[in-house]
């Protein structure tokens, strides 16, 4: 046994695992195995794993909802931490009631490892506005404020009710942050970069009616159901979306902005590689049919690339993050 495993032991226990397959635990069903795997359930643990693996100069990764990701086949050389804190609770609120109507903000903090449509379910019972349109987001928590994750019918961002985040820095010091710490952009946030990591986030709120609330999201629900694959292995979209700014240089239909529409009109619907296949349903989304490799995907993504890149003179940019060794 290593040094740096002995010390993650005598930190951790038994709940240090070794050589554990990644597949499983993402939506894409793809990836090999982790060298070190450690599941953290609280705050506490989450940070005392980041902390532990940066002194041991251990390569991590937090591993939550397991979506937009593609793990290599030879998997992850190091520790993954598996981020399952869970804890979702009303911090407060500011306002008034007037004429029985409640007005003003509540703010809903959230662990980063909570599963993001558990907390939206949770604010539409609670009769809170903000993240509705987002039911059917895959992932966790703090994934989706890694991706300022989007609904876009009509456009939305995680980020746009972002109020505070609690994080854990490069060199250890839990901190405190506001929203424009973040710096969102589209698919962005200042996270990607700064190797900041989140152990929780503050969201602001507002009162509203819960049957509302509740028909937003059945239509949100219902959108996703008639234009993505459903119930099946894939990781979400492949690739961005391009920039107004691009569909006007390469003259792309109407001037269209949509990957999917680009990936559909290069002929690429429905285009195979191994297990992996674009879905005929919205050609934005690659399907594992069911053992696609990692390396089944890069091909496929390559294919479309050069497809779109040829019909329409656009480099499509992956959305799908690549972890660990291909």
């Amino acid at each position: 046994m290593t040094n740096d495993i002995k010390k993650l032991h005598e930190k951790f226990g038994a709940k240090v695992q070794e050589n554990v397959v990644l597949a499983p635990f993402t939506t894409f069903n793809i990836g090999g195995p982790a060298d070190y795997f450690l599941d953290t359930h609280s705050q506490d643990d989450l940070a005392q794993a980041i902390i532990s693996a940066r002194e041991l100069h251990l390569p991590f990764f937090i591993l939550g909802g397991g979506s937009n990701i593609l793990i290599g086949d030879k998997g992850f050389r190091g520790l993954v931490i598996r981020n399952t804190t869970h804890t979702i609770t009303i911090k407060g609120a500011k306002g008034a009631i007037s004429a029985g109507i409640k007005t003003g903000s509540v703010f809903v903090e959230a662990d980063s490892g909570v599963p993001f449509n558990l907390l939206v379910r949770f604010t539409i019972e609670e009769g809170l506005r903000g993240l509705e349109m987002h039911l059917g987001l895959p992932g966790s928590v703090g994934g989706a404020i890694f991706m300022n994750s989007k609904w876009m019918n009509p456009p939305s961002y995680v980020g746009d009710v972002l109020y505070q985040a609690r994080i854990i820095t490069p060199t250890n010091d839990i901190q405190t942050v506001a929203k424009e710490y973040f710096r969102f952009q589209y698919g962005k946030s200042i996270i990607q970069q700064s190797r900041d990591i989140i152990l929780s986030i503050v969201f602001e709120l507002h009162h509203a009616d819960k049957e509302a609330l509740w028909n937003i999201a059945n239509k949100s629900i219902e959108y996703r159901k008639n234009t993505q694959p459903q119930g099946i292995k894939t990781a979400g979209c492949i690739f961005k979306n391009i920039t107004p700014a691009d569909a006007i240089l390469a003259q792309t239909p109407n001037h269209t902005t949509s990957s999917g529409y680009l990936i559909d009109h290069a002929g690429c619907k429905e285009l195979a590689v191994g297990g992996a296949k674009v879905s005929p349903i919205h050609a934005n989304f690659i399907v594992n049919t069911g053992n696609a490799t990692a390396s089944d995907v890069l091909q496929l993504m390559s294919l479309i690339q050069e497809r779109v890149q040829k019909q329409f003179n656009v480099i499509m940019k992956e959305e799908v993050i690549r972890i660990g060794e291909f």
